[in-house]
């Protein structure tokens, strides 16, 4: 079966008088698993490459094959320089990755006061939900980040939403055994 196929595929070339052997032009040697320059770039940390990608014309919303994208490799890398630059370029501040998470969810989780402002200023959805229904001050409150909890609620966030699971973001700083994020829960209204 393999030999049919590799005839098949083969065939066009030897008619054509091209040698099976010769090795490909290097334009023609595309994986794709091979990340972009822009997502290399934001990968490596480097802004000035990122720069150059962006004026290159680099769409700033593409993503890996897992979904994620240039802005949220930006949060994970913990990078506000490369991330505003994203987000100068047209990047969409909501987009998640195939699990559900967002920026902001990616943020809350690392714990970067400043990403979040940042994602918060560009018009991030402070509510919005993973996979697994988990907000970011879900998030926040699991991690024990007391600072991003007061961040999150100030802009507004629910404090009595549940993940499918039941828990709230309460439920999650009383498992994490984190008594100041309960306190800023109880005082916004958590029950």
């Amino acid at each position: 079966m393999k030999r049919l196929l590799l005839a098949t595929l083969f065939a066009p070339l030897l008619a054509a008088g091209l040698s099976v052997g010769s090795a490909a032009p290097a334009l023609a040697q595309i994986s794709l698993f091979q990340d972009t320059g822009l997502m290399q770039a934001v990968n490596d940390g480097d802004v000035t490459k990122t720069k150059g990608a962006l004026l290159r014309g680099e769409n700033p919303n593409q993503a890996d094959i897992h979904g994620k994208t240039a802005l949220l490799a930006a949060v994970d890398r913990s990078s506000p320089a490369i991330a505003a630059l994203l987000l100068d370029s047209g990047a969409n501040v909501n987009r998640a990755d195939k699990a559900g998470v967002t920026p902001l969810l990616a943020a809350a989780e690392n714990g970067n006061p400043e990403l979040i402002d940042l994602l918060l200023k560009k018009g991030a959805k402070v509510d919005m939900e993973n996979r697994e229904g988990m907000t970011p001050l879900m998030v926040a409150a699991r991690s024990g980040r007391a600072d991003v909890v007061d961040r999150l609620l100030k802009a507004g966030a629910k404090v009595d939403r549940s993940d499918f699971t039941g828990r709230t973001a309460l439920n999650w700083a009383q498992e994490s055994r984190n008594s100041r994020v309960g306190t800023l829960l109880r005082q916004a209204g958590a029950r």
